[in-house]
């Protein structure tokens, strides 16, 4: 299987002429920018790039940016759904995931300058450039996708290619939008306004040209829909389950094979709990558990505002270009949580606690508090500076042409994230009956005169409302024991990049030898505080951390040619040096386009590229919650991560073969690519470690994995490791028609898109075992869903002001990995906008309706808390919008 792809596509090169027809990405004639050379000469075919202009972006009816990138075919296991399952604290942001490597192999550029990472790394570790918080889309002029190693053109991070996102920076007038969406599924939750404006304006020789957009959602939470409760059920609910200790030691109820045996409290379900029975009566109970549906209480769709601000100054004077450009954004957000998080301690409630009605110690199995509580709320504040000053120069030197260029460019991301959990030591010390913030030493047990209270978990304590009745929970006392972390935390780069360009170095037979020089310098900072009480991993839940800080510097410079072998060939030839401190790299790229014909281009390179690992990898001390498989159940616990300095950086060789035709408005473009990934850099998958563990002899005796008393997990470490390696290969299709006129009936469009991944071959080093990823859903392994087909196919008519655009996505069936196996259906969302534009009294006035998923096609259902994959589907179904704006 290994070179299939690859061979079979050469087939199909080899007999693909100006008579064949094949699949490929759009293909336009935008000049290939610094997204995929720097050196100029090369031809628009020559290189796997696929553009999305803001006309494509506006008719594709997508929310924004993320979501556009989310569902285009060769991106797949971004995180662009809120889920309080696997994303901790990265809510409000949306990423980039090229070919499924990671969110930290895709290099984000704006107007080919590098981005500060979002300062907070995603749950498995991976560090990413935060879409959301780019610039506002009004401002967004095209977005250019290499779909191909990019190391020795733009260094670290680029294994799987680069995202440019470039901007309106010469806007004239000005335009004004407004957009107001939201699935009609939720009685009215989930509408999102969207205002914007952009203005430009020429003033001599400079432009000035600015932007504004404001986005308001109102969130939609799991109760709130058909499909979540039930798909988050926790054993450790409330009022919650235990384990009766003997007097003499041991348990008085044992299941058959001598461990403890649960006994779930009797008012489980007159409380608000849900019981499982896991056997007969006992002389002390029901065996079970009360459960806890804390699906319900996780939104769907968090409430979100988000502002961001875009300013372009540029100033052309004759052999002299400047730009210099700043933009802002702030990101609020605010999600639903379970009411509180499990006791992980497993306390001990005495025998004379007075909601005690066992008469024995007991080992408790639940949390503080229940449904009754209603959903706790998670914050999110995320806010993002970017500065950059370009200047370009024309001048002469030995006898060549030259154009310089340096650009120095500032950003920085700054987090300010809440979660509430219970103290640990505080609950100890109600469920002893001397609970309270003014509980005097000394006193006795619930001695209430002395300010001392008992916290009463038992169901008596959701069901007793009277203030002076012992097993009443007072509300302060409830609050005395919660406590709240504000993770603050920064992310920082600055950067200096300097290069000279000349079209002509020297002659050739066939043409002129062009030749790009330059370097680059920056430096890194990740800063990461907690409050003193998570520093003292004193949360019962969340357990808690050290602060943590890196810093590093970076120094490159690199090379790139365009040579001309004939007139119908060119050969480039690029390699880049980078030095980060710990490590450096030498990374060189090959490629050569040969047009056959007039309209069939052929194109193979090979390249070598690296990715250092972030500084979150090597620096971090984090604690996540995560869903896991334990026994036969999906549980919600702690995972802690500590970076490591001696990570080695990966290394990739990425070869493309592709073919490029173009005829009477038809382009077509076929990509085979395949990418071999040497030291990848992952954190070990937590639910990796426990499968492996229990496999070795059905216990859990890892000493990473850690236990209660009774032998529940309770903490499950997990390290950054480089892996062995994975290989990856697949075809990219694409078919498209600039337009057919039809006379009087208009004028006609289409396209498609189609990515096909044939191979992901993985090494997992806690399995010790080689895995095929590929038609995956991989919640077992570190890598993310990977569906092997995902495909978009678009038709378009314009008749005058109107217009009609429809647009059907396509995503393959996989298997589920978490549920054995099981088949996740594939999907398919067909979408649909009508506009009209015209110019009304010298303005031009564009209106559009549009719905998306207009048959409202359900998110395949998957057997996990939200029910439904984040990473692949959305599960919002049809959602409707209205755009109107005016320019002038």
């Amino acid at each position: 299987m290994k070179n299939k792809v690859c061979v079979s596509a050469l087939a199909l090169m080899a007999v693909l002429g100006e008579g064949g027809m094949a699949f490929g990405q759009s293909v336009t004639d935008d000049v290939i920018t610094i997204t995929a050379g720097r050196a100029p000469g090369a031809q628009t075919g020559d290189r796997p790039v696929i553009t999305l202009d803001s006309e494509a972006l506006a008719a594709s009816g997508l929310s924004d940016l993320g979501d556009a990138l989310a569902f285009n075919p060769a991106i797949v296991g971004s995180e662009f759904n809120d889920d309080p399952g696997t994303q901790n604290d990265t809510s409000g942001t949306s990423s980039v995931n090229l070919r499924g490597l990671g969110l930290g192999a895709t290099l984000v550029l704006v107007n080919g300058v590098r981005q500060t990472p979002s300062s907070v790394a995603s749950d498995d570790g991976a560090s990413f450039v935060d879409m959301n918080a780019l610039v506002p889309d009004i401002a967004i002029s095209r977005v250019e996708i290499l779909k191909d190693g990019a190391s020795p053109l733009h260094g670290s991070d680029a294994v799987a290619g680069v995202v440019n996102v470039i901007t309106r920076d010469r806007f004239e007038g000005f335009q004004v939008q407004a957009e107001a969406r939201g699935p009609d599924g939720f009685d009215g939750a989930g509408f999102t306004s969207i205002l914007s404006a952009i203005a430009g304006t020429e003033m001599g020789a400079v432009h000035l040209t600015g932007a504004i957009s404001y986005r308001d959602t109102d969130g939609v939470e799991g109760f709130e829909t058909d499909f979540i409760p039930g798909t988050g059920l926790s054993a450790l609910g409330q009022p919650g389950a235990y384990y009766i200790l003997a007097p003499g030691g041991g348990f008085e109820v044992t299941t058959p094979s001598g461990g403890p045996q649960v006994i779930l409290d009797r008012d489980c379900a007159a409380a608000g709990g849900q019981p499982l029975v896991l056997g007969a009566d006992t002389a002390f109970g029901t065996p079970g558990y009360c459960r806890l549906d804390y699906g319900q209480f996780f939104s769907l769709i968090p409430d979100e505002s988000r502002l961001n601000v875009y300013g372009a100054l540029s100033g052309d004077w004759g052999d002299t270009r400047l730009t210099v450009r700043a933009a802002w954004a702030d990101t609020q957000l605010t999600r639903g949580n379970s009411p509180s998080l499990p006791a992980l301690s497993f306390p001990t409630i005495p025998v004379a606690h007075p909601g005690n009605y066992f008469g024995r110690e007991l080992t408790w199995n639940g949390r503080p508090r229940g449904v009754n509580a209603g959903a706790a709320r998670r914050s999110f504040d995320h806010d993002t500076l970017r500065f950059d000053a370009g200047l370009e120069h024309d001048f002469d030197a030995l006898g060549r042409a030259w154009t310089g260029a340096a650009t120095l460019a500032y950003s920085r991301n700054e987090l300010e994230a809440t979660i509430t959990d219970h103290i640990g030591e505080r609950l100890d010390a109600a469920l002893n009956g001397f609970g309270g913030a003014n509980c005097q030493p000394g006193a006795s047990a619930g001695d209430q005169s002395a300010g001392c209270y008992w916290f009463n978990p038992f169901g008596s304590g959701v069901l007793v409302t009277d203030p002076s009745d012992p097993r009443y929970n007072d509300p302060a006392l409830l609050d005395w024991m919660l406590g709240e972390d504000v993770r603050t935390s920064t992310s920082e780069l600055a950067s200096l990049d300097a290069s000279m360009t000349t079209a002509a170095l020297f002659a050739l037979p066939a043409g002129d030898v062009s030749l790009t020089l330059g370097g680059q310098l920056r430096t890194e900072s990740l800063e990461v505080d907690h409050g003193q009480t998570f520093n003292d991993d004193a949360f019962l839940f969340i357990v808690g951390g050290p602060d943590y800080a890196g810093e590093r510097d970076v120094v490159s410079l690199f090379a790139e040619s365009v040579i001309p072998l004939h007139e119908r060939a060119r050969l480039t030839l690029a390699a880049r040096y980078e030095d980060l401190e710990a490590f450096s790299s030498t990374d060189p790229k090959v490629a050569l386009a040969v047009d056959v014909t007039e309209t069939l281009t052929l194109s193979a390179s090979w390249s070598q590229s690296f990715r250092a690992p972030s500084l979150h990898q090597q620096v971090s001390a984090t604690t996540t919650l995560q869903s896991l498989t334990i026994g036969n159940q999906s549980l919600f616990r702690p995972v802690r991560t500590v970076g490591s300095t001696a990570l080695d950086p990966e290394t990739s060789d990425s070869v493309t073969l592709s073919a490029s035709w173009r005829k009477a408005g038809w382009s077509a473009r076929v990509d085979a690519w395949r990418l071999e990934i040497e030291d990848l850099i992952v954190e070990e998958s937590a639910n990796a470690i426990l499968a492996a563990d229990f496999a070795d002899d059905g216990l859990y005796n890892d000493p990473r994995v850690e236990l209660s008393q009774a032998g529940d997990v309770v903490l499950v470490r997990a390290n950054f490791v480089n892996a062995p390696s994975v290989e990856a290969q697949g075809v990219d299709f694409a078919l498209a028609h600039d337009g057919v006129d039809l006379g009087r009936f208009g004028l006609i469009n289409a396209g498609l898109d189609a990515v096909y991944t044939d191979e992901f071959t993985l090494f997992d080093p806690v399995l010790n075992t080689t895995i095929e990823a590929a038609g995956n859903r991989n919640f077992t392994n570190f890598a993310r869903s990977l569906p092997q087909w995902r495909a978009s196919a678009r038709a378009g008519w314009i008749n005058g002001p109107w217009s009609v655009n429809a647009q059907a996505r396509f995503i393959s069936s996989y298997d589920d990995d978490e549920n054995g196996g099981a088949e996740i259906d594939s999907w398919t969302a067909y979408d649909l906008q009508a506009g009209w534009s015209d110019e009304v009294r010298g303005h031009v006035l564009t209106a559009s309706l549009g719905a998306l998923n207009v048959f409202d096609e359900a998110a395949p259902t998957v057997n996990t808390p939200l029910g439904y994959d984040t990473k692949v589907h959305d599960a919002r179904g049809r959602v409707l919008y209205a755009r109107i704006s005016v320019q002038r």
